[in-house]
C-alpha cells in the first residue's frame, strides 16, 4: 500500500474513532458477495483488511509507525469477521462445500432478526443493522426502513461489500465506513461521506459552546440537532460568601483544663498505694558465675596473707626497737 494511501486512511479511521467512538476489535461485516469472491480468488481479507484499517496503529498510546503491540502482530486480535444469517443463506444456496467449510471457520454468525427461511437480500439486511437507533420506539415505528436514515451506526460496524446500492444507502448513514474490492485485487476505503462530516463538524462544535469539563452534564446524552445555549447569569457572584471571619485554629493557644482538688487526691493515693505494692514484691538476686566467684575468693586470700604479712612485719619492727632501747 502507498504512503499517500495509507495516511489518507489513518485520518479517516481517527475520525471514526474521536468522533464515533470505534474501539477494538472493529466488528467488520462482509457479504455474501465479497467473501465469495475473495475465496475464488485466494485473497487474505484478514491481513489485507488490517493493513487498510490499522488498528494497532490507531489505538496506540503514541500513535506512530513504531510502536510494538501484540495485536499488531495478530491481526485476530484487532478485528472481527461477521456474516449475517440472510448472507450466509445465500452462501448455502451456492452448495460449495469449501466456501461453506470457509466461512464456518472465519467468519462469525451475526443475527440479523430476519426470517431465515425467506431471506432478505444482502443489501436489505445489512442497512437495516446499521441504520438503527438506541431507542427500541424509533425503531419499532418506522415502516419503510430501506428508505429513511433514522440511525448513527449504533453498533459501530465496518461494512465489506461490492454492492453499489447498498454503498450509496450507506453514505446517507454516519459514520460508516465502507470497504470494497477492486478488480486488480486490492481493498479500498471509501473516503468520508458528506452525512458523517456534517455530524463530526456538529460533534466539534457542540464541545466548543458547552465545554469538555462541564460537571453540570457529566454522563448526560445531548441530542446534536439541538444544541443547548447557556445564557450569563446578570447577578454578580459573590466569591467571598463561603469564608468565615474565625481566626485560624492551628495558630490558637490550646487550653489547659484544671483538675479539681479532690481529683489529685485521689491520684495521690493510688500512686502512692501503687509503689507500696512494687516495694512488697521480692526483688530478684542476681546469680553470678563461677568463674567471677572463683577470681573473687583468690583475691580475696590474697588480700589476707598480705595483711598477715605486713603484721608480721610490724611486729618485727616493734620487737628489735624493744631490744635496743
Amino acid at each position: 500500500m502507498r504512503q499517500k494511501r495509507s495516511k489518507s486512511y489513518k485520518k479517516q479511521m481517527l475520525v471514526y474513532k474521536n468522533t464515533f467512538k470505534f474501539r477494538l476489535p472493529y466488528q467488520i461485516i462482509c457479504d455474501d458477495q465479497i467473501i465469495n469472491e475473495t475465496f475464488t480468488k485466494r485473497y487474505n481479507l484478514l491481513n489485507n483488511l488490517n493493513k487498510i484499517l490499522q488498528p494497532s496503529i490507531i489505538h496506540s498510546s503514541s500513535g506512530s509507525k513504531n510502536e510494538t503491540d501484540e495485536a499488531s502482530f495478530n491481526p485476530r486480535q484487532t478485528l472481527k469477521l461477521f456474516v449475517t444469517q440472510c448472507s450466509m443463506q445465500h452462501i448455502y444456496e451456492t452448495k460449495n462445500e469449501e466456501l461453506i467449510e470457509f466461512v464456518k471457520y472465519n467468519f462469525e454468525r451475526r443475527r440479523c432478526n430476519h426470517d431465515y427461511k425467506n431471506p432478505k437480500s444482502s443489501e436489505d439486511c445489512i442497512f437495516a443493522i446499521t441504520n438503527i437507533t438506541s431507542k427500541k420506539d424509533d425503531n419499532e415505528n418506522i415502516t419503510d426502513i430501506n428508505n429513511m436514515v433514522i440511525g448513527t451506526n449504533k453498533h459501530k460496524y465496518i461494512v465489506c461489500t461490492q454492492d453499489i446500492n447498498l454503498r450509496r444507502k450507506l453514505r446517507r448513514v454516519p459514520g460508516v465506513p465502507i470497504v470494497n474490492f477492486m478488480n486488480s485485487n486490492v481493498l479500498l476505503l471509501e473516503p468520508i461521506s458528506d452525512k458523517t462530516k456534517e455530524y463530526s463538524y456538529k460533534f466539534e462544535e457542540m464541545k466548543l459552546s458547552q465545554g469538555l469539563n462541564d460537571s453540570k452534564y457529566a454522563g448526560v446524552k445531548r441530542s446534536l440537532e439541538e444544541p443547548e445555549v447557556f445564557e450569563a447569569s446578570s447577578e454578580p457572584v459573590n466569591k467571598k460568601a463561603n469564608k468565615s471571619n474565625n481566626p485560624n485554629p492551628l495558630s490558637m493557644k490550646k487550653k489547659i483544663v484544671k483538675k479539681p482538688v479532690h481529683e489529685n487526691a485521689d491520684d495521690n493515693a493510688d500512686v502512692k498505694a501503687g509503689e507500696s505494692a512494687i516495694t512488697k514484691t521480692k526483688k530478684r538476686k542476681r546469680v553470678r558465675s563461677k568463674k567471677i566467684t572463683e577470681a573473687n575468693s583468690t583475691n580475696e586470700k590474697t588480700e589476707e596473707s598480705n595483711s598477715n604479712l605486713e603484721k608480721l612485719m610490724e611486729s618485727e619492727s616493734n620487737a628489735g626497737e624493744n631490744d635496743l632501747k
